[in-house]
């Protein structure tokens, strides 16, 4: 699975538990990403945000958001 399925996962659980706020705050981050690469690591960078910040909202998109963060370790993954 690529990151941008993760991620597209990620904005359907946001949407069915109304969590509208965290779901603008990414696709803010996706939106000033220029690259796919700038669009991941602003992205990871809310992602990060979420699990720090928003734990009952985290616990929602867990399994997407560490699939998401491993991609990071694997950099030649990201253009895929």
């Amino acid at each position: 699975m690529s990151w941008m399925n993760d991620l597209y996962v990620i904005y359907q659980k946001l949407d069915a538990n109304s969590c509208e706020e965290v779901k603008n705050d990414i696709l803010k981050a996706q939106i000033d990403g220029c690259t796919r690469g700038g669009i991941y690591f602003l992205v990871l960078q809310q992602l990060l945000h979420i699990k720090r910040e928003k734990a009952p909202v985290y616990e929602l998109i867990k399994v997407e958001v560490e699939s998401f963060i491993h991609y990071s370790s694997r950099p030649y993954l990201l253009s895929a």
